[in-house]
């Protein structure tokens, strides 16, 4: 959670532009397709409700989950009024895309994706506009804190419906994962993660890390051993510096040579901050 709601969309979002080479003969045919990326301004209810988020916030950095308390009734609100098609990646018009999240560098790798399209069609540019994802923030916040008070049932009904919104939003389905470990429904989280790690999607490939660890949690509450030390060491290949997945696989090398379990401990993403393992 805490690292998810980095919450202002960063001041140093500046217009950007960057022309697409023409490479082949068959390139020089189109025009070249200039790439603007700009800091897109909520309004209406949808600004109102991340000025919320952000107030919740601010209460969450100063107080933990207690500080949280005053706000659930408006953040349920919130939730409950979101606009029932909220993508990721939204087309406005021709040459203009909105990109809902709050990492410049996911926006220039989707904005990158969408001029290459737009050369494509052979347009002269686009414009790519960087907006907070206001009610997947608003999901996050409400099952994360469910989750931390083990209203599970309550916290997988809420992060489905983020989920409903953008089935490949890694943060919720990271938050999914972890209700139903606490839930004992190791099965059930192990095909979560495993699903979303056979998607072709680019969020789900930029952080497929965590997922890779969901799924070797899982598979030692399994006593899936083997393919629990595969999930770590994948999760090592795209990170060799992944202290959680060194930390999850000494426990199985402990386990192994005959070190009694320790009882499971699923951390929320803001419990967990600066720990290593999850247990």
């Amino acid at each position: 959670l805490a690292m998810a709601l980095v919450l202002s969309t960063p001041s140093d979002v500046r217009a950007q532009q960057v022309s697409t080479p023409q490479g082949s003969s068959k390139m020089e045919e189109r025009p070249t397709v200039t790439l603007n990326i700009v800091s897109g301004d909520l309004s209406g209810q949808e600004k109102r409700d991340f000025d919320l988020v952000e107030r919740a916030m601010r209460d969450i950095q100063t107080r933990g989950y207690a500080g949280l308390d005053r706000h659930l009734p408006a953040l349920r609100r919130a939730l409950a009024r979101a606009p029932a098609i909220y993508p990721y990646v939204e087309k406005r018009s021709a040459d203009e895309w909105i990109v809902r999240t709050q990492e410049i560098g996911e926006t220039v790798l989707t904005a990158t994706m969408l001029q290459v399209a737009a050369q494509e069609d052979g347009a002269s540019s686009v414009t790519v506009r960087q907006q907070p994802n206001v009610y997947q923030l608003v999901a996050l916040m409400l099952g994360s804190e469910a989750v931390e008070r083990r209203r599970l049932d309550e916290a997988i009904a809420v992060l489905d419906q983020g989920l409903a919104r953008q089935p490949d939003d890694w943060v919720l389905i990271k938050e999914k994962a972890s209700a139903l470990q606490a839930a004992g429904r190791n099965e059930e989280a192990l095909k979560l993660a495993s699903e979303a790690l056979a998607s072709d999607s680019i969020r789900i490939l930029l952080n497929a890390g965590a997922l890779h660890r969901s799924r070797g949690f899982s598979l030692i509450e399994l006593q899936r051993m083997p393919e629990a030390r595969a999930a770590y060491d994948e999760a090592l290949k795209l990170d060799p510096e992944d202290r959680s997945a060194k930390a999850q696989l000494a426990y199985i090398d402990g386990l192994e040579a005959g070190q009694e379990p320790t009882a499971p401990v699923v951390m929320t993403p803001s419990a967990a901050a600066g720990k290593p393992a999850n247990r």
